[in-house]
């Protein structure tokens, strides 16, 4: 098996846990790539000091995330260095009631991964009519990371040169219409969204959280196991080209 966690945190899970220890044991059970994100300035820097073989890095300034920190320079010179596979993640959250600022910071991270030819990794809660209308303006490759709306907000995401991510938040009964439509698109990618807030009290490496979601696709889908990994690989590499 060989597994791709697209999208994680971390920089921030390094807070609490030794992850190159986790990343060793995660590599031994088939997860072998990491797409890590980061949304503050001491992620980022974490980032920086510390590479590690098979683990790419994205930053961007998170649209309902109070914690981010991150300025568009800081993010404009990893880019400039080459330490970004993506800008991400960016968007809209409704969440949020200040939409003016999510708008400018929507825009000028496009403008931003247009200029460096990088994919953009997304983050829409609600606003999905709004964010498509922005969206389409610039030709990207889109990650839409965690989406867990709508059948019909995804088939207008879809309408971008977009790919999804499939987490445990798609997998309950009630997103099950949704999961299908992702699985018939066959372009996706799994994640964890894995943070050191969402890991459990004695869980011992949160990393693995991929192996179920993994599972948990492969019985709710028509896919063999080679089918699912082979749809996951071209996915990524479609996306994120020869950076990955």
């Amino acid at each position: 098996m060989s597994l791709i966690d697209a999208h994680c945190h971390l920089a921030n899970l390094a807070e609490t846990h030794n992850v190159k220890l986790l990343i060793d044991e995660a590599k031994d059970m088939g997860i072998n790539k990491f797409i890590s994100c980061a949304l503050t300035q001491r992620e980022l820097d974490w980032q920086q000091r510390n590479p590690i073989p098979g683990v790419q890095w994205l930053a961007g300034i998170h649209p309902n995330f109070p914690e981010c920190d991150l300025e568009l320079g800081q993010i404009e010179a990893a880019l400039k260095t080459g330490q970004l596979i993506a800008v991400g993640e960016i968007g809209l959250d409704r969440a949020n009631p200040d939409l003016s600022s999510q708008l400018l910071n929507l825009e000028t991270q496009l403008m931003l991964a247009a200029e460096f030819q990088r994919p953009a990794v997304l983050h829409i809660i609600g606003h999905q009519s709004q964010s498509y209308e922005i969206l389409k303006r610039y030709p990207l490759r889109y990650q839409v990371h965690g989406y867990a709306g709508s059948i019909e907000g995804f088939q207008l995401l879809s309408n971008l040169n977009s790919w999804f991510t499939i987490s445990s938040r798609i997998l309950k009964d009630d997103k099950r219409d949704l999961l299908y439509a992702i699985l018939r698109s066959r372009r996706f990618m799994f994640e964890t969204d894995i943070t050191q807030y969402y890991v459990k009290e004695n869980e011992a490496n949160p990393l693995l959280r991929l192996l179920a979601v993994f599972d948990k696709t492969l019985q709710c889908s028509n896919f063999s196991e080679s089918e699912l990994l082979d749809i996951q690989e071209e996915s990524a590499h479609e996306l994120f080209g020869a950076l990955l």
